[in-house]
């Protein structure tokens, strides 16, 4: 009788040690909630000058990114827009959102060389050439928004190892496929899509979730924001409603000076969908479709969770 009340104290005791061994040495993990996932969008890259070739390297290194976006866990892709001119406005004189995404990606390469096709007349220098590649591009970083810059950074790789120039066949402009991967220029955008990674992840970890206004209910006293259960945003998760001016300028010399950020007042979530939240308005008012809405808290992802990776250190501020 003894040996049977003994094994349900077994199985608890087995299931405490682990519990206090979190708690212990992981408390992020149960302290912390869901964390939010920032919409980030990837503007197609701007061309090498003069390239004539039969496929878009700025095209390609767009997809590239996106592809590797899509496996982190603080940021969700969206489809990309062509953006509004900075300062645009409505009919009403209301500020025009240029995009749904917090961040935009965008950038220009400013050197390409892939490895040479090798023929009988090929001399020792283009033969050389044949079995390496080189690029460098300029990475910006946009305000969703506002279109405001953020910051900006040039990378460069250059890579050796190889079995074929990238574009021999169509299979090789296929980023699934094992074909790019054994091209010299794969290899190469490959390794610098894989230094941009751990930027933008760590700036999206750093800053509060960003969202816009989509509807006012005055008679409720409530709103809709268009960021939901897919971007981590639970029920009671607060934020503050801000009108933004996007043309503020120093009235004594006439230049742009940023952007002006009004506080309206904070609203608290009260119900999740999967892509927008409606939230009870707690203080404030003059809300308007389009304003600004931006967490109380950050939210990060528990350390636990964050893939093992080297950061390099960050050349995006926080907001």
């Amino acid at each position: 009788m003894y040996a049977v009340l003994m094994k349900p104290r077994k199985f608890l005791f087995l299931l405490v040690i682990p519990f206090l061994t979190l708690v212990t040495h992981y408390p992020d993990v149960l302290a912390a909630s869901v964390p939010y996932k920032k919409k980030v969008q990837v503007q197609p890259l701007q061309n090498p000058p003069g390239w004539v070739g039969t496929y878009s390297p700025g095209a390609l290194v767009s997809d590239l990114i996106k592809q590797k976006l899509r496996q982190q866990e603080n940021v969700i892709l969206v489809r990309f827009m062509d953006p509004k001119p900075l300062g645009a406005k409505d009919k009403k004189g209301s500020a025009v959102n240029s995009s749904p995404a917090q961040v935009t990606i965008s950038g220009k390469i400013i050197k390409y060389r892939p490895a040479l096709p090798v023929n009988l007349e090929s001399t020792k220098s283009e033969k050389r050439m044949s079995r390496s590649a080189e690029v460098q591009i300029e990475f910006k970083v946009f305000q969703g928004q506002t279109r405001r810059f953020i910051s900006g950074f040039v990378l460069s790789e250059k890579s050796r190892e190889g079995e074929f120039p990238l574009g021999y066949s169509l299979s090789s402009l296929n980023l699934g496929s094992p074909d790019f991967h054994k091209t010299f220029m794969g290899g190469a955008l490959n390794r610098i899509t894989d230094r941009i990674m751990p930027t933008i992840v760590d700036y999206m970890d750093r800053v509060p979730l960003d969202g816009q206004v989509i509807a006012v209910e005055k008679e409720e006293e409530q709103m809709i924001i268009n960021v939901g259960q897919k971007n981590g945003v639970e029920i009671r998760d607060e934020f503050v409603v801000y009108s933004v001016d996007v043309n503020f300028h120093d009235p004594l010399y006439k230049e742009d000076i940023g952007d002006r950020l009004t506080k309206l007042g904070v609203v608290r979530v009260i119900n999740v969908q999967e892509g927008f939240s409606e939230a009870v308005i707690m203080a404030g008012g003059d809300f308007v479709k389009g304003n600004l809405v931006r967490s109380k808290k950050s939210k990060p992802l528990p350390k636990i969770l964050k893939r093992a990776r080297k950061l390099t250190p960050s050349s995006i501020p926080p907001q």
